[in-house]
């Protein structure tokens, strides 16, 4: 049959330039550049002191329907292995008892920080000007919404599958009494979301994501698998393939403002009170974490700290940044002075405050003293002999009618808040680098663990007004603050924190706490 030369012309030119029977994401994402919308002349509702520039590239460059098919493998490995693999070899169960209580810290924690970062990078695309910047900015808040879930699932399974559901399951409810949840929310809320735009986003992206997402992220699940925890890993790995799109985000931040005249002026300033706004919890916390927190031990937290913030981000990410005029911050030393000991000073403190947190502490065995004199020598004549004389007044026995709070009065070793990280401290008796400082403003004495946070607050006062708990419940008895804080269990009397992990051990009742009769009072007022 003959064919018209119309058909024939179609078909011959079909011949010559056949269809794509696919398009490649990034020959879309060229394409899509043609349907942008000038943001040149945004007008944002976040500030900064900064100009981001107008055409700022986005490094990876995703399409939303790339990114939901990326995304969607990922979650139908990781739920797949949590609901049937996991859940039928009982493997939450198989988690020791002290890794256990560690995770109702770091999952809680970080999905709280996960929340907040959200808002950041909600913001943050509000402020862009560059519509490849915004596309970048878009996806990690996609990126959050997923990771904040995530996190809230870790809880749920554990509570749900696991042993010992307090403080999993209603952990947020201890926020007003716990002193490691305000510090958190400085670093996790003030610190990503208040303030100048550019700022917040050097402390989520440039710091929190870049430097301590490895030693958060990858190195809890190399300690969770050591410790026999399988869930965390499965979830953890998994949010931690997004970050390096998070990071990017952070350096493209850097690259859109290189040639404003605001960097050269405050960006370095800005970066350092960053870092050490983020490493003033994360070096003591995470290091008390994996090495108190576990029994079976990876590696001394001091070798991943240098590896990873002191090696790794202090020296070759920054460097990379250094064309930029951006300089490894001037605190980085003295945080290498903290990653040693910190975390030690910040266990003694913590379990002489244990009925106020919200999961479980135990003090270390014979053979992990052993493992702490021969990482840290000098350990047990600081520490160690301190826990040996606990052990002996039954600091575990809820009968004994002792906490370790008062070893700290009877032997003059006040424990202070530094107001600016709200991290809690002790002078008179620690080998960290901590130094009380007391500055008097408004009529309110404040007092401070170091020249930086000090610097900090002298710039922006107001902005470091939280009471810490010493000021909060001053003159009030322990007991009714733990109960009004909701930080008892079920039965209304038990409460979620214990001094010791062990299943068949007594465990501690308001009415235990009532007997000794503690009573809050600021220490900075008896200056």
């Amino acid at each position: 049959m003959a064919i018209s030369a119309a058909t024939k012309a179609a078909t011959d030119a079909l011949a010559a330039n056949p269809a794509p029977v696919s398009v490649g994401a990034q020959e879309v994402h060229r394409w899509m550049q043609s349907f942008t919308w000038d943001f040149d002349k945004n007008r944002t509702k976040y500030s900064t002191k900064y100009k981001m520039a107008n055409d700022t590239k986005e490094q990876f460059k995703l399409i939303a329907k790339e990114y939901a098919r990326m995304e969607s493998v990922k979650d139908e490995r990781q739920f797949g292995s949590l609901q049937d693999v996991l859940t039928r070899v009982d493997a939450a169960n198989r988690v020791h008892p002290k890794w256990n209580e560690s995770m109702k810290v770091i999952s809680n924690f970080l999905e709280v920080g996960e929340y907040n970062a959200i808002a950041a990078t909600g913001m943050l695309w509000d402020s862009a000007t560059a519509p490849e910047q915004k596309n970048g900015y878009l996806g990690q808040v996609l990126d959050e919404i997923r990771h904040t879930n995530q996190c809230a699932y870790i809880n749920y399974y554990f509570a749900k599958q696991g042993q010992d559901a307090a403080g999993h399951n209603d952990a947020r409810r201890t926020r007003a009494i716990g002193p490691l949840w305000k510090g958190m929310k400085r670093v996790f809320s003030d610190g990503f979301i208040s303030g100048d735009a550019v700022e917040c986003s050097i402390n989520l992206q440039l710091v929190g994501e870049a430097c301590f997402t490895n030693p958060l992220i990858v190195a809890v699940t190399e300690w969770a698998s050591a410790n026999g925890d399988e869930m965390t890993p499965t979830v953890f790995l998994s949010i931690e393939t997004d970050e390096l799109r998070h990071m990017a985000n952070g350096y493209q931040t850097v690259v859109s403002i290189a040639n404003d005249e605001a960097a050269s002026k405050y960006l370095n300033t800005d970066l350092n009170n960053a870092f050490w706004t983020q490493q003033k919890y994360f070096t003591p916390v995470l290091g008390m974490m994996f090495e108190y927190g576990s029994h079976f031990k990876v590696e001394p937290w001091v070798k991943t700290w240098n590896r990873w913030v002191y090696e790794d981000w202090g020296g070759i990410w920054i460097g990379r940044l250094g064309k930029y005029g951006v300089e490894s911050p001037r605190s980085l030393r003295d945080a290498k002075k903290d990653a040693y000991w910190a975390h030690h000073d910040l266990f003694l403190i913590a379990y002489a405050l244990w009925p106020t947190g919200f999961f479980r502490l135990s003090l270390p065995t014979p053979e992990e003293a052993e493992w702490y004199e021969a990482n840290y020598p000098g350990w047990y004549d600081m520490y160690g002999k301190v826990y040996d004389e606990w052990r002996a007044r039954g600091c575990e026995d809820p009968n004994s009618g002792f906490l370790p709070l008062q070893w700290f009065i009877e032997n003059n070793h006040p424990i202070y808040i530094d107001r600016v990280s709200q991290v809690p401290f002790c002078p008179s008796y620690c080998k960290g680098e901590s130094t009380l400082r007391v500055l008097e403003y408004n009529g309110k004495k404040h007092s401070f663990s170091d020249q930086w946070g000090e610097r900090m607050w002298l710039s922006e006062p107001e902005r470091y007004e939280c009471q810490n708990i010493f000021e909060q419940y001053e003159g009030r008895e322990l007991s009714e603050v733990i109960a009004e804080g909701f930080g008892v269990r079920s039965d209304g009397k038990t409460l979620i924190s214990q001094p010791h992990t062990n299943k068949d051990g007594k465990l501690w009742t308001l009415d235990d706490i009532k007997k000794i009769n503690c009573v809050f009072s600021d220490p900075v007022k008896a200056l």
